[in-house]
């Protein structure tokens, strides 16, 4: 009888551990305003919207509290001319199929994201061992390598190789999260892979490390007020990156503030203004000059962004979001001046002709460039908008004869990169085909540092980003910031940001 009870007591206990783990094990559905088409490994990374970080590893990440490189599939790493890496992977990666990934499979990895995913940062890639590769890009930009790195995935060549769309909808992978259900364009699942490789918690890929929920469905939901209307129903648990039209529901005096917790978090997404390098305002700086001036900022943050972003200080992110910050960034940044975008405007050659202001069509886009119209007509500017869809707005980008203004949004997260494109020589040339970028030989002379390692410095930033506002080749518009709302019932407190991006991680959210 004793031992009967013993066996029951013992039972009892392994139960209640069973409980309490299922009780701390946590299934979120989440909102978002986009779901990727497909999930292979090897296409364009704007496909996989907020959910990129979950599908695949990459051979290392930044940490944006230290811009540091940490080791993900890669042990270590070497170079003596950042350009040829010599990597060496742990030799215990296995996907969840089984299959063991080496050296082999880097290469194929990295070779195949070059030639289908655009990764044309890499040159080469060539296996030096069973777990050691070289890795040769074509230049020894800091940007070449982190993008890289984060665009780099890496899979087993065999679990590749059997699945008959390319893992398009199947995704087979080391990553800390397996995907358990996919709906193109509609909705992605993803749960806790129970064997996960990297058992040594001194390397852990820190999403796997700090991970708090181990199911995460992601439902797409891009009109705003249905945004809204599922969090209030129950039909999700929270929405990530909700429509700055919407997030005012949910803050203090809105009506769910109460039942409701909003996490806002700054981003490297900044909206910027360019202008064609071709027509009246490539040819003319005080036309340039006047426009910039014309502009209001602080009102697009308020009218189009309903508040929810601020004002820039310099063609880059918000304080922190960028690798680089110029010395003479200032809230001064081509601040609104009607009377000196007027006179700039007399000196022009401007005579009355309508301008083209070139927009993609979606929502911020369009509120921003309806603003701006209307400060240019107080100056006596005339344009008109051309809203297009993403397809016909990049053809157009890409034609100099095609528009005069421009506003899109750009990742800011390495300036110089994104500055030149702003370079005719630097952008590619015609191979590059942007309808922004001038042929400027002194432009060119000030960014061409930046893109080195030892020129990747405040003090060149500052000499590019002064020349830059000097010839108003364009200039940044409104900085963002997201917003993610939960049910305060589940106790969201804060989320951690992603390596390498502006993009957090819910999986490890921190609950009251």
């Amino acid at each position: 009888m004793k031992k009967f009870l013993s066996m029951l007591l013992i039972v009892s206990l392994l139960l209640t551990c069973l409980s309490f783990g299922l009780a701390e094990g946590k299934s979120l559905t989440i909102g978002a305003n986009m779901a990727p088409q497909n999930i292979s490994p090897f296409t364009s990374f704007t496909n996989r919207g907020p959910v990129g970080q979950y599908f695949y590893e990459t051979l290392c990440l930044k940490d944006p509290a230290t811009q540091e490189y940490y080791g993900v599939l890669a042990k270590n790493w070497t170079t003596e001319d950042y350009i040829t890496y010599h990597f060496e992977i742990y030799d215990n990666i296995f996907d969840t199929a089984g299959n063991q990934i080496k050296a082999s499979d880097c290469v194929f990895s990295l070779l195949k994201g070059r030639d289908e995913a655009a990764v044309t940062w890499i040159v080469d890639a060539v296996e030096t061992g069973e777990y050691t590769f070289d890795l040769v890009l074509q230049d020894a930009a800091p940007s070449s390598f982190s993008t890289v790195m984060e665009r780099g995935m890496i899979v087993s060549q065999a679990s590749y190789e059997a699945a008959s769309d390319g893992m398009a909808t199947s995704c087979v992978s080391t990553a800390p999260y397996m995907v358990t259900d996919f709906v193109p364009n509609v909705s992605v699942t993803f749960e806790k892979n129970p064997n996960y490789w990297q058992t040594d918690e001194s390397v852990q890929n820190p999403m796997y490390k700090n991970m708090t929920v181990d199911k995460i469905a992601y439902t797409k939901i891009a009109e705003a007020s249905q945004q809204t209307i599922a969090l209030e129903t129950g039909a999700i648990d929270g929405f990530e990156k909700i429509a700055n039209s919407e997030v005012s529901n949910f803050l203090e005096g809105g009506r769910d503030a109460g039942n409701y917790t909003v996490i806002t978090k700054p981003t490297d997404i900044t909206y910027v203004q360019y202008f064609s390098r071709e027509g009246q305002c490539g040819a003319d700086i005080n036309l340039r000059m006047a426009i910039s001036y014309a502009i209001d900022k602080e009102m697009l943050v308020l009218g189009a962004m309903d508040g929810n972003a601020k004002v820039p200080t310099f063609m880059g992110a918000l304080d922190g979001m960028s690798d680089l910050t110029p010395a003479s960034a200032s809230e001064d940044y081509f601040k609104y001046d009607s009377a000196k975008a007027t006179e700039f405007l007399k000196q022009s050659g401007y005579k009355g002709e309508e301008l083209r202001l070139l927009v993609p069509n979606e929502d911020n886009h369009n509120r921003l460039a309806a603003i701006v119209q209307g400060y240019l007509l107080a100056i006596g500017i005339n344009c008109r908008i051309d809203s297009y869809d993403n397809a016909m707005f990049q053809s157009a980008f890409a034609d100099p004869n095609a528009w005069d203004i421009a506003i899109c949004q750009m990742g800011m997260r390495d300036v110089a990169f994104v500055w030149t494109f702003l370079s005719y020589d630097l952008a590619g040339g015609d191979n590059a085909a942007l309808g922004m970028a001038v042929t400027d030989e002194k432009l060119k002379e000030l960014l061409q540092p930046l893109m080195t390692s030892e020129g990747h410095t405040n003090e060149n930033a500052t000499l590019a980003s002064d020349y830059i506002n000097e010839m108003a080749y364009g200039q940044a518009l409104v900085n963002t910031v997201d917003n993610w709302v939960f049910r305060k019932d589940l106790g969201v407190v804060s989320l951690p940001q992603l390596a390498t991006c502006e993009t957090s991680w819910i999986c490890s959210a921190e609950f009251e």
